[in-house]
C-alpha cells in the first residue's frame, strides 16, 4: 500500500492525494490551485500520475479547491466513478459549471485585450470548458452518509459527516492487500463546533493512517468576539456613514452562514430595513440546494425551522441574477450589504464591486474567511494599496475588517478535540491542507499532546503504508 501527495501539501489549496492498494488506485479529491501568480501554470501542468489508471475518485466536498480539477482529470483519461455524498453531487453541478464558465470568460477577456494590442491570441485557451465540466459531472456517483460502499476486490468506503459545508464528508477506507487489512481516513475539511447551519464533525473509529487538514492548525477562535455581534458592529458602523459592506464570500457554505446570522439580527429587530444583496447566481442556486438538504442542518437550525422560520429568508434579502442587476448595484448610492463571490476575490462579480467601491472611505470590505497567499483578497486584507483590479490600480480607501469566526474550518482546539475522539493514535498521521507554518505547528501539537507519529509531506512525496 502506498500514499502520495499531489496538492494541498504544505499549502492550502489543490487537495489531491493518491492511495494505492492492490488493484485499487483511489484519488482523494482533485482540487484547483488558488492564489499566487504561479497558479495558472500549475493548474495546467500534467498530473503526476496516469489518470487513466485510477479506479476511483473520492470527493470529500464540493469546494473548488477540492473538486476544481476533476474536468481536467477526465480529459486526461479518467473513466471511473467519482464517489461523493448526494448534497456534494448537487453542489458540484453548480460549482464546476460555474468554474468552467469563469475560465471561458477569462480566456475571452484575455483574447479581447491581446487583439486590442495587435498580439497573437492563438495560444489563449480556457483551463477547461463547460463540456469538460459536464463530462466530469456524468461520473458522479452519490453515496449516502454511513453507507458501506464496495470498491471491488480489496476495498470498501464509508462517508461520515464532516460539517464543513453541506454534504462535506470524512472519508474512511477499508483496504486489504496481501492478507493485510488497513484503515485509511481522510478528514477532508472539518467543520466548526456551534456553526449556525451545520453541526460539527462527527467522530470516527481510529484509523491506521490518517490524513488531517490543518488550515487553522495554529489558530484559535477562543478570544474572538461573538460572530453575530461582530457582524452587527461592522454593518451598523458602515450604514451609519452611508456606505456599503462588501463581503467576498464563497457561494457555497460561507454565503449561507452569513445569511443565517443576518437573519438572526433582522428577526431580533436590530437591522430593520437593511437591504442585503446576494450578487452571485451560483450562491442563489446553492442556497436552493441547502433548502433541499435540511437533514444536514444543525439541531439549532432545525429547531428554528420547526417554529416556522426559514434561516435563509428574511425581509430585505435580494438575490440578483442578471449582469444588469449587478451593474446597477455599483451605481446605487443606497447603503446596505453586498455578498458576492469569489471568497478570495480571485474571480467573479466581487472584483467588479471592489473596482467601484474599494476607493470610497464610506464603505467596508469585510473578510469572513481565509485568504490565500497571492490572492487579491490577501493583498487587500494585508493593507496593500493600491491594488490592481482588471488592469486598473485602485487606492484602498475603504475600511477593511476580518471576522475569522465565520470560517467553516475547525480551529486548532477543534482539530485536537476531534483527533482525541478517535480513541487512539493512528500508526501515522499526515498533515495536509494548510500553509507550511500552520501544518508544522499542528504537527508539533499532535506530537507533544498525543505522542503521534506525524509527517508533513511535500508535494509528490510518497510513503509506504506498512
Amino acid at each position: 500500500m502506498k500514499i502520495s501527495f499531489h496538492g494541498a501539501a504544505r499549502e492550502v489549496t489543490g487537495s489531491c492525494h493518491l492511495v494505492q492498494s492492490g488493484e485499487l488506485k483511489l484519488l482523494l479529491d482533485c482540487g484547483l490551485i488558488q492564489g499566487g501568480k504561479e497558479r495558472h501554470e500549475r493548474n495546467r501542468e500534467p498530473f503526476d500520475f496516469d489518470a487513466s489508471e485510477l479506479t476511483h475518485v473520492v470527493l470529500s466536498h464540493a469546494h473548488i479547491d477540492h473538486s476544481g480539477r476533476l474536468p481536467l482529470l477526465c480529459r486526461a483519461g479518467f473513466t471511473g466513478p467519482i464517489l461523493t455524498t448526494p448534497a456534494t453531487a448537487d453542489l458540484c453541478r453548480i460549482l464546476l459549471e460555474d468554474s468552467a464558465h469563469i475560465h471561458e470568460e477569462d480566456a475571452r477577456w484575455k483574447i479581447k485585450r491581446l487583439r486590442k494590442k495587435g498580439l497573437d491570441t492563438e495560444w489563449v485557451k480556457p483551463l477547461y470548458t463547460r463540456a469538460d465540466a459536464q463530462a466530469a459531472l456524468e461520473r458522479l456517483v452519490p453515496v449516502e452518509f454511513g453507507e458501506e460502499h464496495d470498491l471491488g476486490p480489496g476495498g470498501s468506503l464509508r462517508l461520515t459527516k464532516a460539517g464543513h459545508i453541506l454534504g462535506a464528508a470524512i472519508v474512511e477506507l477499508e483496504l486489504c492487500e496481501d492478507d493485510r487489512s488497513r484503515r485509511v481516513a481522510f478528514s477532508g475539511d472539518l467543520g466548526v463546533d456551534g456553526a449556525r447551519l451545520l453541526g460539527g464533525a462527527e467522530s470516527i473509529q481510529r484509523p491506521d493512517y490518517l490524513l488531517i487538514e490543518s488550515t487553522y492548525g495554529n489558530r484559535s477562535r477562543s478570544a474572538e468576539e461573538d460572530r453575530t455581534q461582530s457582524l452587527l458592529r461592522v454593518i451598523e458602523r458602515t450604514v451609519d456613514r452611508g456606505g456599503k459592506v462588501l463581503i467576498p464570500s464563497f457561494a457555497v457554505g460561507r454565503t449561507q452562514a452569513i445569511l443565517a446570522r443576518i437573519n438572526d439580527l433582522v428577526e431580533a429587530g436590530k437591522l430593520a430595513g437593511l437591504d442585503v444583496w446576494v450578487d452571485s447566481p451560483m450562491a442563489t442556486e446553492a442556497t436552493s440546494v441547502f433548502a433541499r438538504h435540511p437533514e444536514s442542518y444543525s439541531d439549532a437550525a432545525r429547531k428554528i425551522m420547526r417554529c416556522g422560520d426559514e434561516p435563509l429568508e428574511f425581509p430585505g434579502l435580494h438575490f440578483t441574477q442578471s449582469v444588469e442587476e449587478s451593474i446597477e448595484l455599483n451605481h446605487s448610492t443606497e447603503p446596505g450589504v453586498i455578498v458576492s463571490a469569489s471568497g478570495m476575490c480571485t474571480a467573479g462579480r466581487i472584483k467588479h464591486h471592489l473596482l467601484h467601491h474599494l476607493g470610497d472611505a464610506r464603505n467596508t470590505v469585510l473578510f469572513v474567511g481565509y485568504q490565500a497567499r497571492g490572492s487579491l483578497g490577501r493583498a487587500i486584507q494585508s493593507g496593500t494599496s493600491p491594488v490592481r483590479i482588471f488592469g486598473e490600480w485602485i487606492a484602498a480607501q475603504a475600511d477593511v475588517e476580518t471576522i475569522q469566526g465565520f470560517s467553516a474550518h475547525a480551529d486548532r482546539e477543534e482539530l485536537l478535540s476531534w483527533f482525541e475522539q478517535l480513541g487512539g493514535v493512528p500508526r501515522k498521521t499526515f498533515i495536509v491542507h494548510g500553509e507550511e507554518e500552520a501544518s508544522l505547528a499542528f504537527a508539533e501539537s499532535l506530537q507533544e499532546g498525543f505522542g503521534a507519529d506525524v509527517e508533513v509531506p511535500q508535494r509528490t512525496q510518497e510513503f509506504d503504508l506498512d
